[in-house]
């Protein structure tokens, strides 16, 4: 079918040569966009794919067994590869190494800014620890905005909350609340105590599952940002779900 009778010129309506040949341009730019977006799309499914190998081999190969566990329940629910393996980065030279080409630090975007959590005023942990848990953060967050759709899609449940009435006579309301789930949490909390460890510092578990909760919600919360912007910017965004 040639595109005269697609737009149904043999209708009698009729364009005009100039109007004709916009829409053959339209259409092609529509067609190379399509297709810039599939190869893209092929090449982070690769990525993932990638990731998700170093992520079975470590799992195979570590001693780390509530680690591994930890892992296999977030994979369990979906949440990305690289999204893991971001958060298992800290502290564990296993997969650093592995991951000196795929996840190499970049430098600060200045959007990661927002999400520096220690500075030098903030005497509660030693300089070179703030250091290193920075530049985890920043990693996380890099690899989020790698598949934001399917992170956003998977790191949340819905719970329902219920609304604080001014009468104990009244029925129960109840409203629901997207929240982060428990296993990315307990996965980061658990990360972070073990490189504290490293390091020669106790702190008690609640207060790192706490502290894991606000980092990695700020995550989320940034991501969500930067994909709503990327959606203004271009008109449409697309990532592996």
């Amino acid at each position: 079918m040639s595109l005269e009778s697609f737009i149904g010129m043999d209708s009698g309506e009729g364009m005009s040569e100039s109007s004709l040949e916009q829409l053959r341009e339209r259409m092609k730019a529509a067609a190379a966009q399509i297709a810039a977006i599939r190869k893209e799309e092929k090449k982070q499914k690769q990525k993932e794919d990638d990731l998700l190998k170093i992520l079975l081999k470590f799992i195979q190969h570590s001693h780390k067994s509530e680690l591994v566990l930890l892992i296999s329940r977030a994979l369990e629910q979906n949440i990305p590869a690289g999204f893991v393996l971001a958060i298992v980065l800290l502290g564990n030279l296993e997969i650093q190494h592995h991951m000196q080409t795929l996840l190499a630090p970049k430098e600060a975007h200045p959007d990661q800014k927002a999400l520096i959590f220690f500075n030098q005023q903030d005497q509660s942990l030693p300089l070179k620890i703030r250091i290193e848990l920075d530049n985890w953060i920043k990693n996380i967050l890099e690899s989020a905005d790698a598949t934001p759709h399917k992170l956003l899609k998977y790191a949340y449940k819905i719970e329902k909350i219920e609304i604080e009435s001014s009468s104990h006579f009244e029925e129960a309301e109840y409203k629901e609340e997207k929240v982060i789930k428990d296993a990315i949490v307990q996965l980061g909390a658990f990360v972070i105590r073990d490189f504290l460890m490293q390091n020669n510092l106790d702190e008690p578990l609640p207060k790192l599952q706490e502290f894991a909760r606000f980092i990695l919600n700020g995550i989320l919360e940034k991501t969500q940002e930067n994909l709503d912007n990327r959606v203004t910017l271009t008109g449409e965004s697309s990532d592996i779900i």
